[in-house]
Protein backbone atom coordinates (compact mmCIF):
# COMPACT_ATOMS: atom_id res chain seq x y z
CA UNK A 1 0.00 0.00 0.00
CA UNK A 2 2.85 2.38 0.84
CA UNK A 3 4.57 1.64 -2.50
CA UNK A 4 1.28 2.24 -4.35
CA UNK A 5 0.76 5.59 -2.62
CA UNK A 6 4.34 6.68 -3.36
CA UNK A 7 4.05 5.72 -7.04
CA UNK A 8 0.73 7.51 -7.38
CA UNK A 9 2.06 10.71 -5.86
CA UNK A 10 5.17 10.60 -8.04
CA UNK A 11 3.10 10.17 -11.19
CA UNK A 12 0.82 13.01 -10.18
CA UNK A 13 3.82 15.26 -9.56
CA UNK A 14 5.21 14.46 -13.00
CA UNK A 15 1.83 15.16 -14.59
CA UNK A 16 1.55 18.57 -12.96
CA UNK A 17 5.12 19.44 -13.94
CA UNK A 18 4.35 18.36 -17.51
CA UNK A 19 1.25 20.57 -17.64
CA UNK A 20 3.18 23.55 -16.30
CA UNK A 21 6.00 22.93 -18.77
CA UNK A 22 3.65 22.70 -21.71
CA UNK A 23 1.93 25.93 -20.73
CA UNK A 24 5.25 27.75 -20.49
CA UNK A 25 6.49 26.43 -23.84
CA UNK A 26 3.24 26.92 -25.76
CA UNK A 27 3.55 29.42 -28.64
CA UNK A 28 1.23 32.44 -28.76
CA UNK A 29 -2.19 31.53 -30.08
CA UNK A 30 -1.79 27.87 -29.16
CA UNK A 31 -5.09 26.08 -28.62
CA UNK A 32 -5.38 23.36 -25.99
CA UNK A 33 -2.79 21.39 -24.07
CA UNK A 34 -0.19 19.53 -26.07
CA UNK A 35 -0.40 15.88 -27.10
CA UNK A 36 2.55 15.28 -24.77
CA UNK A 37 0.42 16.39 -21.81
CA UNK A 38 -2.52 14.25 -22.93
CA UNK A 39 -0.32 11.17 -23.23
CA UNK A 40 1.08 11.84 -19.76
CA UNK A 41 -2.49 11.66 -18.51
CA UNK A 42 -2.87 8.27 -20.12
CA UNK A 43 0.28 6.99 -18.46
CA UNK A 44 -1.24 8.12 -15.17
CA UNK A 45 -4.51 6.25 -15.72
CA UNK A 46 -3.55 2.74 -14.57
CA UNK A 47 -2.48 4.06 -11.17
CA UNK A 48 -5.11 6.75 -10.75
CA UNK A 49 -7.71 4.34 -12.06
CA UNK A 50 -7.30 2.07 -9.04
CA UNK A 51 -7.73 4.96 -6.63
CA UNK A 52 -10.38 6.55 -8.82
CA UNK A 53 -12.66 3.54 -8.83
CA UNK A 54 -12.85 3.62 -5.05
CA UNK A 55 -13.18 7.40 -4.87
CA UNK A 56 -15.94 7.38 -7.46
CA UNK A 57 -17.87 4.72 -5.60
CA UNK A 58 -17.46 1.90 -8.13
CA UNK A 59 -15.26 -0.63 -6.30
CA UNK A 60 -17.05 -3.43 -8.18
CA UNK A 61 -15.03 -2.37 -11.22
CA UNK A 62 -11.98 -3.89 -9.55
CA UNK A 63 -11.72 -7.49 -10.62
CA UNK A 64 -10.76 -10.18 -8.09
CA UNK A 65 -7.71 -10.80 -10.26
CA UNK A 66 -6.31 -7.55 -8.91
CA UNK A 67 -6.39 -8.97 -5.40
CA UNK A 68 -4.24 -11.98 -6.27
CA UNK A 69 -1.20 -9.80 -6.82
CA UNK A 70 -0.20 -9.80 -3.15
CA UNK A 71 3.45 -9.90 -2.00
CA UNK A 72 3.02 -13.44 -0.66
CA UNK A 73 2.42 -14.71 -4.21
CA UNK A 74 5.30 -14.83 -6.64
CA UNK A 75 5.15 -13.40 -10.13
CA UNK A 76 5.59 -16.90 -11.48
CA UNK A 77 2.56 -18.14 -9.53
CA UNK A 78 0.42 -15.29 -10.81
CA UNK A 79 1.56 -15.84 -14.40
CA UNK A 80 0.75 -19.53 -14.06
CA UNK A 81 -2.76 -18.78 -12.82
CA UNK A 82 -3.40 -16.38 -15.69
CA UNK A 83 -1.98 -18.89 -18.18
CA UNK A 84 -4.39 -21.55 -16.90
CA UNK A 85 -7.28 -19.12 -17.23
CA UNK A 86 -6.20 -18.33 -20.80
CA UNK A 87 -6.12 -22.03 -21.65
CA UNK A 88 -9.60 -22.50 -20.22
CA UNK A 89 -11.26 -19.68 -22.13
CA UNK A 90 -9.51 -20.59 -25.37
CA UNK A 91 -11.00 -24.06 -24.99
CA UNK A 92 -14.39 -22.45 -24.26
CA UNK A 93 -14.53 -19.38 -26.54
CA UNK A 94 -18.16 -18.63 -25.62
CA UNK A 95 -17.25 -18.12 -21.95
CA UNK A 96 -17.68 -14.33 -21.88
CA UNK A 97 -17.16 -14.06 -18.12
CA UNK A 98 -13.92 -15.96 -18.50
CA UNK A 99 -12.71 -13.63 -21.25
CA UNK A 100 -13.55 -10.62 -19.10
CA UNK A 101 -11.64 -12.03 -16.14
CA UNK A 102 -8.70 -12.74 -18.43
CA UNK A 103 -8.84 -9.21 -19.85
CA UNK A 104 -8.78 -7.68 -16.38
CA UNK A 105 -5.98 -9.98 -15.29
CA UNK A 106 -3.84 -9.05 -18.30
CA UNK A 107 -4.56 -5.38 -17.69
CA UNK A 108 -3.40 -5.60 -14.07
CA UNK A 109 -0.21 -7.28 -15.27
CA UNK A 110 0.39 -4.51 -17.80
CA UNK A 111 -0.12 -6.83 -20.77
CA UNK A 112 -2.35 -4.32 -22.50
CA UNK A 113 -2.38 -5.73 -26.03
CA UNK A 114 -3.48 -9.13 -24.72
CA UNK A 115 -6.01 -7.46 -22.44
CA UNK A 116 -7.50 -5.51 -25.34
CA UNK A 117 -7.78 -8.70 -27.38
CA UNK A 118 -9.53 -10.50 -24.50
CA UNK A 119 -11.97 -7.61 -24.08
CA UNK A 120 -12.67 -7.83 -27.80
CA UNK A 121 -13.56 -11.53 -27.46
CA UNK A 122 -16.25 -10.52 -24.95
CA UNK A 123 -17.39 -7.38 -26.73
CA UNK A 124 -21.07 -8.40 -26.77
CA UNK A 125 -21.00 -8.32 -22.97
CA UNK A 126 -18.75 -5.26 -22.78
CA UNK A 127 -21.18 -3.12 -24.81
CA UNK A 128 -23.85 -3.43 -22.12
CA UNK A 129 -21.71 -2.25 -19.20
CA UNK A 130 -20.22 1.27 -18.85
CA UNK A 131 -17.55 0.01 -16.44
CA UNK A 132 -16.35 -2.52 -19.00
CA UNK A 133 -16.59 -0.06 -21.89
CA UNK A 134 -14.41 2.46 -20.06
CA UNK A 135 -11.89 -0.19 -19.04
CA UNK A 136 -11.76 -1.52 -22.61
CA UNK A 137 -11.20 1.99 -23.97
CA UNK A 138 -8.43 2.67 -21.48
CA UNK A 139 -6.79 -0.66 -22.27
CA UNK A 140 -6.77 -0.02 -26.03
CA UNK A 141 -5.21 3.40 -25.43
CA UNK A 142 -2.49 1.88 -23.27
CA UNK A 143 -1.90 -0.92 -25.78
CA UNK A 144 -1.47 1.26 -28.86
CA UNK A 145 0.26 4.19 -27.19
CA UNK A 146 -1.58 6.58 -29.50
CA UNK A 147 -4.05 8.10 -27.11
CA UNK A 148 -7.83 7.85 -26.94
CA UNK A 149 -8.73 8.77 -30.49
CA UNK A 150 -10.64 6.28 -32.61
CA UNK A 151 -12.18 3.24 -30.97
CA UNK A 152 -11.40 4.25 -27.36
CA UNK A 153 -13.38 7.46 -27.84
CA UNK A 154 -16.23 5.50 -29.44
CA UNK A 155 -16.32 3.10 -26.49
CA UNK A 156 -16.36 5.97 -23.99
CA UNK A 157 -19.24 7.59 -25.90
CA UNK A 158 -21.21 4.34 -25.66
CA UNK A 159 -20.56 4.19 -21.92
CA UNK A 160 -21.79 7.76 -21.43
CA UNK A 161 -24.88 7.00 -23.51
CA UNK A 162 -25.71 4.22 -21.05
CA UNK A 163 -24.80 6.32 -18.00
CA UNK A 164 -24.12 10.05 -18.64
CA UNK A 165 -22.68 10.39 -15.13
CA UNK A 166 -20.33 7.41 -15.28
CA UNK A 167 -17.22 8.61 -13.48
CA UNK A 168 -14.52 6.62 -15.25
CA UNK A 169 -15.98 7.49 -18.65
CA UNK A 170 -16.23 11.19 -17.80
CA UNK A 171 -12.56 11.12 -16.83
CA UNK A 172 -11.54 9.44 -20.09
CA UNK A 173 -13.81 11.68 -22.16
CA UNK A 174 -12.16 14.73 -20.63
CA UNK A 175 -8.69 13.31 -21.35
CA UNK A 176 -9.73 12.56 -24.94
CA UNK A 177 -11.02 16.11 -25.38
CA UNK A 178 -7.76 17.48 -23.98
CA UNK A 179 -5.83 15.26 -26.38
CA UNK A 180 -7.61 16.66 -29.43
CA UNK A 181 -7.37 20.25 -28.16
CA UNK A 182 -11.07 20.64 -27.37
CA UNK A 183 -10.71 22.53 -24.10
CA UNK A 184 -14.39 23.49 -23.88
CA UNK A 185 -15.56 19.88 -24.04
CA UNK A 186 -12.80 18.70 -21.73
CA UNK A 187 -13.83 21.24 -19.10
CA UNK A 188 -17.47 20.15 -19.39
CA UNK A 189 -16.64 16.49 -18.82
CA UNK A 190 -14.33 17.07 -15.87
CA UNK A 191 -16.63 19.63 -14.23
CA UNK A 192 -19.40 17.02 -14.44
CA UNK A 193 -17.05 14.57 -12.71
CA UNK A 194 -16.03 16.85 -9.83
CA UNK A 195 -19.18 16.32 -7.69
CA UNK A 196 -18.44 12.58 -7.66
CA UNK A 197 -14.99 12.83 -6.10
CA UNK A 198 -14.00 13.58 -2.54
CA UNK A 199 -13.37 17.31 -2.07
CA UNK A 200 -9.70 18.01 -1.41
CA UNK A 201 -8.57 14.54 -2.51
CA UNK A 202 -5.65 14.05 -4.88
CA UNK A 203 -7.91 13.30 -7.82
CA UNK A 204 -10.05 16.36 -6.98
CA UNK A 205 -6.97 18.58 -7.06
CA UNK A 206 -5.73 16.98 -10.27
CA UNK A 207 -9.08 17.54 -12.01
CA UNK A 208 -9.30 21.14 -10.85
CA UNK A 209 -5.75 21.84 -11.99
CA UNK A 210 -6.49 20.27 -15.38
CA UNK A 211 -9.68 22.31 -15.73
CA UNK A 212 -7.81 25.50 -14.91
CA UNK A 213 -5.10 24.72 -17.47
CA UNK A 214 -7.75 24.02 -20.13
CA UNK A 215 -9.50 27.30 -19.32
CA UNK A 216 -6.23 29.14 -19.83
CA UNK A 217 -5.80 27.38 -23.18
CA UNK A 218 -9.25 28.30 -24.52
Amino acid sequence: EADFEQARRELQRRLLEEVDGDSADAPPGSHGPSRKTALMLLFLLPVLGLAGYALLGTPQALDPAQRVAQPRMSAEQIDAMVAKLAERVQANPDDLKGWLMLARSYKVLGRYAEAADAYGRAETAVEKDPDLLASYAETIAMANGKGLSGKPTELVAKALKIDPQHGHSLFLAGAAAMERGDARQGIAYWEALLPQVEPGSDIDRMLRDGIEKMKQAK
